[in-house]
């Protein structure tokens, strides 16, 4: 009897183990291959024509911010030699080079899909947004020894936190007519939001960017003062989600945004202790999803 106990409990572990390696495979899948970042480029589409009170876009828009996202961090991943040390993310994709390409392709795919629903001012708009964000990832600048946007380190957060802000803020809404003053505090706080998650991962990434002499904004004011501008810019945001309210009012809106950055805050805290691939992929880019999924479960509550 005992002994059949025994091999129950056995077998029972084994099992347990085996799930808890599938899951971890499954998470380091889904957070290494740019499938959840995706996503919450998605989610924050949808975010924005919650908070401007406007209809959802068609499925065809949302895939085409899916694949263009999955294409150009797959692209990113693809050229990228140098990460934080111990990188586990880095050593997923030397491994997995054959599934950036894949993934790369998908991405490309979803975006000539999306492009059967696109008029003609989207292709303008998404031609000077391509080029950008190649420019971003690929050495093609033809100025000096630096040959990409990210290579210029301060030129590189505004950059990106813009880019995030066009895709996510003003792309979705290109085709309705809303309310403007509320557009433009939409606007600068998402751009002020993902400034602040950029910066956490130029904080990140300061001793791989000092050797390669890449001017970032930590490698010039140091770990200890970038954090500080994260606070503050932080601060700035929960400044302007105050103002928004105070002039167009909806205290759901305000509550969500006042979540979404005291647990931002709390997260900067956590990665002060550790330059776990998980904490920034899952935390820092999880910020954007959990933002817009409070709004959605309380901002259209009031």
């Amino acid at each position: 009897m005992m002994q059949a106990i025994l091999v129950t409990l056995h077998l029972l572990l084994q099992s347990l183990s085996i799930i808890n390696v599938f899951l971890k495979k499954l998470v380091e899948f889904i957070l290494f291959s740019s499938i959840f970042i995706a996503g919450c480029a998605v989610a924050l589409c949808i975010e924005t024509n919650l908070l401007l009170h406007l209809p959802l876009n068609i499925i065809s828009f949302y895939c085409f911010v899916f694949g263009a996202t999955l294409a150009q961090y797959n692209l990113h991943y693809l050229v990228k030699t140098s990460a934080v040390k111990n990188s586990r993310r880095l050593a997923w994709s030397l491994k997995n080079k054959n599934l950036h390409k894949i993934l790369f392709a998908i991405g490309i795919g979803l975006i000539f899909f999306s492009f059967l629903s696109f008029r003609l001012h989207h292709f303008i708009i998404l031609g000077i947004l391509g080029v950008i964000a190649f420019l971003y990832s690929l050495p093609i600048i033809p100025f000096g020894k630096k040959r990409r946007i990210k290579d210029y380190g301060f030129v590189k957060i505004l950059t990106l936190a813009l880019l995030w802000t066009l895709v996510t803020v003003w792309f979705p809404v290109v085709n309705y007519s809303f309310e403007r003053n509320i557009f433009v505090f939409v606007f600068f706080k998402r751009f002020v939001f993902m400034f602040v998650l950029c910066l956490l991962f130029d904080i990140r990434d300061i001793e791989v960017d000092r050797k390669e002499n890449i001017k970032t904004i930590p490698v010039i004011l140091g770990k200890k003062r970038s954090y500080y501008l994260a606070y503050i810019t932080l601060a700035v945001f929960v400044f302007l989600s105050i103002i928004q309210f105070y002039f167009f009012g909806n205290e759901g809106v305000l509550i969500a945004m006042l979540i979404s950055a005291l647990l931002t805050f709390f997260t900067i805290e956590i990665t002060k202790k550790t330059n776990s691939d998980f904490i920034y992929l899952a935390g820092i880019d999880g910020m954007m999803l959990l933002q817009a999924v409070l709004v959605y479960l309380i901002g259209l509550k009031f």
